[in-house]
């Protein structure tokens, strides 16, 4: 019979118990429970049990993107350091790459080139395998996809030795191109905002040097490039 325990973090309980994994060797596995540790063995109980009747390996040869993501969010994402926000953020991000056809591939057939499609997918926009037409996502969702499919592919590589490499280290996040009109016919009227004349900026300067010398260089940036004082300041 398996051997099992559970534990507390924070206000759920966790249940673990030691299973066989592909390799011979006895593995930890660990699950979410419920705020209740009487709930939480009575789960661990059927889980045990659930084991011993199946005896169930799953083999690298079967198992799929999808399969491995949802392991991965078990033994390693739910039971981790990150946030709650991050943590719901990376979940909401699996349940929407397991829509996609690339979660059925098998996890040996999964290349760099299927993950850079997806990614592509997800930055640029288009049709999707369901026929729908889709806009691109924002940057932030962008790594949030990437730091899913990074981690678990590192997950499956070590400590689950199902695939010998990470496909995602080949992967380039790319950028939208944004559409910017530098001239256009709004810019080039009389209602836009003026520079102040060269003798007062030369009035600036002098009553700048005497008073605070530090802010000379930041005001002739912004006079001679065309630059606002929020954009100087960011300069680096």
């Amino acid at each position: 019979m398996a051997k099992g325990s559970v534990r507390k973090k924070g206000k759920k309980w966790y249940y673990r118990f030691y299973v066989e994994d592909a390799s011979g060797n006895l593995v930890q596995k660990e699950f979410t429970g419920t705020e209740s540790k009487s709930e939480t063995e009575k789960l661990l109980r059927q889980a045990m049990e659930d084991y011993e009747e199946k005896k169930f390996i799953a083999k690298a040869d079967n198992i799929t993107l999808g399969e491995l993501l949802d392991i991965w969010a078990e033994e390693e994402l739910k039971v981790g350091t990150l946030s709650n926000g991050t943590v719901e953020n990376y979940l909401g991000a699996i349940r929407c790459i397991k829509k996609h056809p690339v979660a059925d591939r098998r996890l040996k057939t999964v290349t760099a080139e299927h993950l850079q499609t997806f990614l592509d997918l997800l930055t640029f926009g288009g049709t999707y395998p369901d026929g729908k037409v889709k806009k691109g996502l924002s940057k932030d969702y962008i790594h949030s996809f990437s730091a899913v499919l990074q981690q678990s592919f590192r997950f499956a590589v070590f400590p689950k030795q199902l695939i010998t490499f990470n496909p995602m280290q080949y992967i380039k996040l790319k950028r939208k191109a944004e559409e910017v009109d530098l001239f256009s016919e709004e810019d080039m009227g009389q209602t836009g905002t003026q520079p102040i004349s060269h003798d007062d900026y030369e009035k600036l300067i002098a009553y700048l040097k005497k008073k605070n010398v530090s802010a000379v260089l930041p005001i002739q940036i912004a006079y001679y490039a065309g630059l606002r004082i929020g954009e100087v300041c960011g300069l680096t």
